[in-house]
């Protein structure tokens, strides 16, 4: 059976429309796909984009200014365990001046709130890294609720300076 030429102008046509039809399906799936990141984030790439370069600016602008300590007198507490104690020295970076002068004006109620967490910890716990670490992150906490602060606008990070459990 021989071909007529009406049939071989018809096969390449049918290529033709097939390849259509998959470009516009591509298209129409990224356009999909862009539309559903634009309503799953609310926002567009390039407004996203540019709140993480505020972020960065407001990140690096923080670390030009130099870095405001408040160091705290020692505390030496029995431990909860009665065996143990432990004498321990803090310094608190905090995010500015007006941070450290709020811990000033509330020392008794800082020492007491520290005092108190420090007692309730065995030497067990305070012996490793993870516990010295754990133990940095509940001051931190317990100082800016004494403070009445948020982690950005209080106290960041403490330091031991000091640390013996005997």
């Amino acid at each position: 059976m021989a071909e007529t030429p009406a049939q071989n102008a018809a096969a390449p046509a049918k290529k033709k429309n097939l390849l259509i039809i998959i470009v516009i399906a591509v298209v129409a799936l990224l356009a999909i796909g862009g539309g559903a990141v634009f309503l799953l984030t609310g926002k567009p790439a390039a407004e996203q984009q540019a709140e993480g370069e505020e972020a960065a600016a407001a990140e690096e602008e923080e670390e030009a200014k130099p870095p405001v300590y408040e160091k705290l007198e020692t505390f030496t507490v029995n431990l909860a365990d009665q065996e143990s104690y432990l004498q321990v020295e803090i310094s608190l970076k905090v995010a500015d001046a007006k941070v450290q002068e709020k811990i000033k004006q509330h020392m008794p109620e800082v020492r007491d709130a520290l005092l108190r967490l420090l007692s309730s910890k065995t030497a067990e716990e305070l012996m490793t890294a993870e516990g010295k670490q754990a133990l940095a992150e509940e001051v931190r906490k317990e100082v800016n609720r004494v403070i009445g602060a948020k982690k950005s606008k209080g106290v960041k990070e403490v330091l031991f300076t000091s640390f013996i459990v005997q």
